[in-house]
């Protein structure tokens, strides 16, 4: 099954001068090149209108926006009230874990992908889930 490509990949990629930001960018061509190795999911599009919009950004956040959706195109699977349902319940188990997070580990179950390229630390807390940071080395090895 293919990797979850998470939110914060574009964003880093995208983003200022950060130490992540070299990375993000490694990665992203690494899904241009193998496209059939990775995936993400609508609530990451819904996730980069919400933080660009929180912060006034929009505009460039639309730039982010639209080069992911190309990017991912044909790999963005819906989110769907099973997988909200799926993400409600694993509150109980992950009382720490961000409820974002929770619905994209629900979508990965759904599909059977357990593997996500994520900087967020949080889901090293989830079982099942093996989180790859982008500053890995060898994350993007293929």
């Amino acid at each position: 099954m293919p990797t979850f490509v998470d939110v914060n990949v574009p964003m880093y990629a995208a983003g200022a001068d950060h130490p992540l930001k070299a990375p993000c960018v490694a990665v992203l061509e690494a899904v241009a090149e193998h496209p059939d190795r990775f995936f993400t999911d609508s609530e990451c599009f819904q996730e980069l209108i919400h933080r660009y919009r929180s912060q006034r950004r929009w505009q460039s956040g639309r730039r982010v926006f639209d080069a992911f959706e190309v990017l991912m195109s044909g790999r963005v699977a819906a989110v769907g009230v099973g997988d909200v349902s799926l993400a409600a319940q694993m509150t109980a188990d992950y009382p720490t874990v961000d409820t974002r997070d929770l619905v994209h580990a629900a979508v990965m179950r759904r599909l059977g992908s357990v593997t996500i390229l994520s900087s967020d630390a949080g889901y090293d807390a989830i079982d099942g889930l093996a989180r790859l940071s982008p500053d890995q080395p060898g994350v993007i090895d293929y």
